[in-house]
């Protein structure tokens, strides 16, 4: 058998189509049927995760969501600034208290 590090394996096949060939051996392969139905429920975990990784990537390279990497950005951006100025009015409290000087009108 001929090694896939020979190989360009984008060329040769899918991760499904991979895991359709590992099915079918573990149909024909002599294995208890417990064994059996476990290997299957995980294949088939791993087929749909297949599936799912390979529309987002397909997602990506079209750019269907460029505009998401902005927004996420600003809105990050956003959050960290709010962050920052309730920590920053937090300790300015914490200075009047300590000082003597705080009130709750303040």
């Amino acid at each position: 058998m001929a090694s896939v590090k020979d190989k360009n394996v984008s060329a040769i096949r899918t991760i499904c189509e991979v895991h359709r060939d590992i099915h079918d051996i573990l149909m024909d392969a002599e294995i208890s049927p417990k064994l059996a139905n476990r290997l299957i429920r995980l294949l088939e975990e791993a087929y749909h995760m297949g599936k799912k990784m390979d529309s987002k990537l397909r997602q990506y390279k079209n750019n269907y969501d460029d505009g998401w990497w902005k927004l996420e950005k600003d809105k990050i951006l956003k959050e960290k600034l709010k962050r920052r100025k309730s920590k920053a009015s937090l300790s300015a409290i914490k200075s009047k208290v300590k000082k003597g000087k705080y009130s709750h009108e303040d």
